[in-house]
C-alpha cells in the first residue's frame, strides 16, 4: 500500500496547480426525484418533477393546464418547496440522493464530481435549495460511501497526499472501505468544503434574487480556496457549472467584470472555468484567465496596440482547456507535487522502498 501511495506522488510531481470545483446538484450532479408540489382544480395538490416545472412555471397561477391527469391551478409557495427544505424530514436530501443513485439518474456533471471526489479536490455544492448544510453533507457521505472500491482507493490516495502537501500528515493507511465516510480522514476533507443552499433558513430563505445569491457562496468558497493556494504558494483553477442557463450568464459575467481587480482579490487564482451543462450533449464551457498571457518575443508586433495587449481576455465557449480541463478529462484534478514537497518526504515515504539489487 505504501508502495503504491509513493509512486501515487512521484507520477504526481511538479504540477504546481491546485483544482477546485463548484457545482449546482439538482440536474447537474444527479437528477433528482424531489418534486414541488402544485395545486390541483380539486383542491388537492401533486407532486411536480424540477424538469417539468421549469416548463409550465410561467403558466403556474396565470392559468388552467392539465398535467398526469389533473388540472393544475397553481401553487401555495408557503408549502410547494417543502420537499427541498429539512422542516418536514432532516434526511429528506440524502434520501432522495439514495433514490436517485438507485435509478442511475445521473446528471451531466457526475462524472465531474466523481472525478473531484476520487482525486481529493475541495468543492462548493451551491444550490436554490433550501437545506442546510449538515442535510447536503449526509447525501455527499452516502455518495462517498457508494464509489467503487477503486475509486474510493484513488480518493483514499488523494487525500493523503494532500495532507503531506500541506504538512498536516496523518497515518490513515488502515482506512476501512467499507464505511470510508466516517473515517477521519474523509470527515477532514468534507470540513472543507462547502455545501450552500442559498435559500436555506440559516441564509434568510427564499432570496429575491437567487443567482446573485448563488454568485455570493461561490466568491466566498473563492476566497477561501485563494487562501489554501497561498499557504504553499501554488497557483490555483476553479470550475463552476450549474444547469441553468441563467445562473451560467450570470456568474460568467461576475468573474470576467472588468471592475475585477482578480490580483488584489484572488492572488492565487489563474483561471476559471465555467460550465453550461443544460444541453448535455453539448456541454459549453468558458474559460476565464485572470492573468494576462506572457507573449514570447518572436510574437510581439510592432503595430500592435499596447493598451488592447493590457486587456484580459475571455476564451469564447468551447475554448481549448488548459492543463487538464479538456473535454476527455473535464475538471480533471490530477494529485499535485514539488521537488520541496519530494524532497521533504523523500527519507519517509520513499527511503525504505528502495530495491536491492
Amino acid at each position: 500500500m505504501l508502495l503504491k501511495f509513493n509512486n501515487f506522488i512521484a507520477e504526481s510531481a511538479s504540477k504546481g496547480t491546485l483544482l477546485f470545483y463548484a457545482f449546482d446538484w439538482d440536474d447537474n450532479i444527479l437528477n433528482m426525484p424531489t418534486e414541488i408540489m402544485v395545486q390541483t382544480k380539486d383542491g388537492g395538490e401533486i407532486g411536480m418533477a424540477t424538469s417539468d416545472f421549469a416548463i409550465y412555471r410561467s403558466k403556474i397561477g396565470k392559468e388552467e393546464f392539465d398535467y398526469k391527469g389533473e388540472t393544475i391551478v397553481g401553487l401555495d409557495y408557503a408549502t410547494a418547496f417543502r420537499n427541498f427544505r429539512d422542516e418536514v424530514d432532516p434526511e429528506i436530501f440524502k434520501k432522495d440522493v439514495v433514490k436517485a443513485l438507485e435509478m442511475k439518474s445521473f446528471g451531466p456533471a457526475w462524472k465531474d464530481f466523481v472525478e473531484c471526489l476520487t482525486n481529493g479536490s475541495i468543492f462548493a455544492i451551491i444550490t436554490a435549495r433550501g437545506h442546510e448544510s449538515a442535510g447536503m453533507r449526509k447525501g455527499v457521505e452516502f455518495v462517498i460511501d457508494s464509489l467503487s472500491q477503486e475509486e474510493k482507493s484513488k480518493m483514499h490516495d488523494s487525500l493523503l497526499m494532500y495532507h503531506y502537501l500541506f504538512d498536516t500528515k496523518r497515518d490513515e493507511e488502515n482506512v476501512s472501505f467499507s464505511d470510508f465516510s466516517k473515517s477521519d480522514l474523509v470527515k477532514d476533507y468534507l470540513d472543507l468544503c462547502h455545501f450552500i443552499g442559498v435559500s436555506a433558513p440559516s441564509r434568510g430563505g427564499s432570496p429575491a434574487n437567487p443567482e446573485a445569491a448563488k454568485e455570493e457562496a461561490l466568491k466566498d468558497f473563492i476566497v477561501d480556496v485563494n487562501n489554501y493556494a497561498s499557504k504553499i504558494g501554488y497557483s490555483a483553477k476553479v470550475g463552476f457549472s450549474d444547469d441553468d442557463p441563467g445562473n451560467v450568464r450570470h456568474m460568467t459575467h461576475a468573474l470576467s467584470s472588468k471592475d475585477l481587480d482578480h490580483e488584489n482579490l484572488w492572488p492565487f487564482i489563474d483561471e476559471f472555468v465555467i460550465k453550461d451543462t443544460n444541453l448535455p450533449s453539448n456541454v459549453v464551457k468558458t474559460s476565464i484567465p485572470t492573468r494576462e498571457p506572457v507573449m514570447n518575443f518572436g510574437e510581439f508586433k510592432e503595430s500592435m496596440d499596447p493598451m488592447a495587449a493590457s486587456t484580459m481576455s475571455m476564451q469564447t465557449p468551447n475554448a481549448a482547456m488548459s492543463a487538464g480541463l479538456d473535454s476527455k478529462e473535464p475538471f480533471a484534478t490530477r494529485a499535485i507535487g514539488q521537488s520541496k514537497l519530494l524532497a521533504k518526504t523523500s527519507k519517509g515515504v520513499f527511503g525504505n522502498n528502495k530495491k536491492k539489487d
